[in-house]
């Protein structure tokens, strides 16, 4: 009779144990927790934008200009790089810019220094992001009209064609940098 009032008494505080696991099991996942977390911001879309080139100073065979782009919509993102083409016409390509290896090298229209963004540049509407170039300034090169900006939303390929108040392509080696976007 012992051994079976131990083996019950056993078996109830198993039972009770049990129970009171489920219980607490029940407690937690019943509580919920508040979290609160930035909305996400998409990255921008070329049709957002209106570009406008605007002139730097010439020396010594190179160029230097911006490219402003004014954000017309919703709030988004550029990427921190984009890609320029200089193009004769729509359907041909000069050259293309290549990032430049030292930000030193290139300016804000002011004349301080650019800093790289570690996630690309947000903007509101109305507010507008630049990029800065240096090219090639050589006579018998051929003139480029356009300089198209592009990125990839993505698989989607953007791309914006600014007009280019004056550009002359580079004739031989790569020499068309541009900066990172920046504020």
């Amino acid at each position: 009779m012992t051994r079976l009032f131990r083996t019950l008494i056993v078996l109830v505080a198993l039972g009770l144990v049990v129970i009171a696991s489920k219980g607490d099991w029940l407690r937690r996942t019943a509580t919920t927790s508040t979290t609160t977390s930035e909305p996400s911001i998409s990255t921008c879309l070329a049709t957002q934008f209106r570009g406008v080139w605007v002139d730097g100073s010439a020396g010594a065979g190179t160029a230097y200009a911006w490219i402003t782009l004014t954000n017309s919509e919703a709030t988004c993102v550029l990427p921190t790089w984009l890609n320029l083409t200089m193009g004769t016409d729509i359907n041909s390509t000069a050259d293309r810019f290549a990032r430049v290896p030292d930000l030193a090298e290139l300016t804000r229209p002011d004349g301080s220094p650019i800093t790289k963004p570690d996630h690309g540049v947000t903007l509101a509407t109305q507010e507008t992001a630049t990029v800065a170039l240096s090219f090639t300034n050589r006579s018998g090169c051929d003139m480029a009209t356009t300089v198209t900006i592009s990125w990839l939303v993505g698989v989607s390929r953007q791309e914006l064609p600014v007009p280019a108040a004056y550009l002359v392509t580079q004739c031989s080696g790569p020499s068309a940098f541009v900066s990172p976007v920046f504020r």
